[in-house]
């Protein structure tokens, strides 16, 4: 009986300190250059989160909803920090962590290794980073609504394709060190557009990729730009960030198979890059207001 009361008693903790054993919501996103965590309970863990020193880089947490606090627990003294929706935080594993949460847990985190932080500054055009710096409760809708978005759900099920986690990845790490980095740099360059070659080579690509398995390295590189110059040009010509250009390109595509073909529906789908027939009517009915199937019988009519 006591060895069963000892396993009973053995609470599973993350990789970041935090109990396993009453989270609602555990999921995983793995970006370029970053880890996304989404984690959410009725309440806070009841135990100490406690993470000691490590290499592994950063630590960078969100509150989805407010109603949190902390008492972080420094080597003489201890703070207190009440976080609102959209407060963050942000700690150094090098440093050992312990901090004891109450009120509501809902959290979006993203961890992000030194070298990782090199190549995201050196992409925003910010020379000298070398650390990011630690805060706490401090509001930044901006990442919010980025990760946010990040998450979010339709109809239930997360539609996110490769080229979507990837450029929201870059996004949210150019926010982060620009927001939060020790290094200077100049503005971000503004009014640069693709030039007519660039724009081809960009349409030949993902009119053969419309699954989205195509990354914003393979584009910028198609456009010898870095990967944050060609995210700017890219919405400053198109009007729009690549993925949502790469969804108007499913559609005209689908469009053009419903007018012009028998295809049946589901063969459409997987033919325009959707995961199934119920994501390609979704996305068509967003887009034009009405079924693929009525779409078609109006235009053969």
């Amino acid at each position: 009986m006591t060895g069963v009361a000892s396993t009973a008693a053995i609470k599973r903790h993350d990789s970041l300190g935090c109990s396993m054993d009453r989270l609602d919501d555990d999921r995983t996103i793995e970006g370029r250059d970053m880890t996304f965590y989404r984690k959410r309970s009725a309440s806070a863990p009841p135990d100490r989160v406690t993470t000691p020193a490590t290499g592994r880089g950063y630590l960078l947490g969100l509150c989805a909803a407010g109603g949190h606090r902390r008492r972080i627990f420094k080597e003489h003294h201890s703070t207190v920090h009440d976080f609102e929706q959209n407060a963050v935080y942000l700690r150094n594993f090098a440093d050992d962590y312990r901090a004891d949460l109450s009120g509501s847990f809902d959290f979006m985190l993203l961890e992000i290794n030194h070298n990782a932080l090199e190549r995201i500054a050196d992409a925003a055009g910010l020379r000298g980073v070398s650390e990011l710096r630690p805060i706490a409760a401090h509001a930044d809708p901006v990442l919010g609504g980025m990760l946010g978005a990040l998450f979010a759900t339709v109809d239930g099920s997360a539609s996110r394709s490769a080229l979507f986690v990837d450029q929201l990845s870059i996004a949210i790490g150019v926010h982060v060190v620009q927001q939060y980095g020790n290094g200077r740099g100049g503005a971000a360059a503004s009014g640069r557009r693709l030039s007519a070659r660039s724009q081809a080579r960009i349409r030949d690509l993902v009119q053969s990729h419309l699954d989205g398995e195509l990354s914003v390295e393979q584009l910028a590189s198609a456009c010898n730009l870095s990967q944050a110059a060609f995210l700017r040009a890219f919405r400053e010509t198109m009007g729009k960030t690549p993925h949502r250009w790469l969804q108007q390109q499913r559609i005209e595509k689908a469009m053009d198979l419903l007018q012009f073909s028998q295809t049946q529906l589901s063969e459409i789908a997987s033919i325009c890059g959707f995961s199934d027939q119920s994501h390609f009517t979704r996305a068509f009915v967003q887009a034009m207001g009405t079924t693929p199937g009525s779409w078609r019988r109006r235009r053969q009519s």
